[in-house]
């Protein structure tokens, strides 16, 4: 039930209709019949664990807490879009339409804001160095839009560890996100 509504959230959010096309495609089979790493991300993924690791090897949970809860989807055309909602969840504004949101308080709202985090664009696949890129069009915070954010990718199973290198807080760190395949017959 989580992952439909956080993928309901997501397409309105992003405001996609179904079938929409783009220009950057995801990398295709080479031969009739094989299967390309960019095929293997196509669907729904749930968020497991954010981890982001210091030059030490110290893993902190600066941001999303211990805890967090998210989807990425990437779809077939070469739209992505993830949602990230930290632990703890933020619990005000206590609003249940767009006009309460709005007329909140604004420590309130400053306080949802920096509960929540997403993004969406395009997204291609390089093979040759396991990455996916994301061509962030919009996110939440401003100064990524336009931005690409490329993630060294492992799929497992049924889990995707992405990897992105970043600064911050004075330091490179490494932030490692896994998500788990949502299943089409299970919430």
């Amino acid at each position: 039930m989580l992952a439909r509504r956080l993928l309901l959230l997501c397409m309105v959010t992003i405001g996609l209709p179904v079938g929409v096309g783009v220009s950057q495609a995801q990398v295709k089979p080479d031969q009739p019949g094989t299967v390309s790493p960019g095929d293997t991300l196509i669907g729904a993924w749930r968020l497991v664990s954010v981890e982001t690791i210091r030059p030490s090897g110290e893993v902190i949970y600066p941001f999303y807490g211990k805890h967090p809860e998210g989807l990425i989807v990437y779809d077939r055309s070469g739209w992505m879009s993830v949602q990230i909602v930290s632990d703890p969840q933020p619990t005000v504004p206590r609003a249940s339409s767009r006009e309460e949101f709005v007329a909140a308080a604004p420590a309130e709202k400053v306080a949802a804001v920096e509960g929540y985090y997403s993004y969406y664009g395009t997204w291609t696949v390089d093979p040759s160095t396991s990455t996916v890129t994301h061509h962030i069009k919009q996110s939440l915070y401003p100064a990524e839009r336009g931005e690409e954010g490329i993630r060294h990718f492992v799929l497992d199973g049924d889990h995707l560890t992405l990897i992105a290198k970043t600064h911050e807080m004075g330091e490179d760190h490494e932030r490692k996100l896994v998500w788990q395949r949502v299943q089409k017959d299970k919430p």
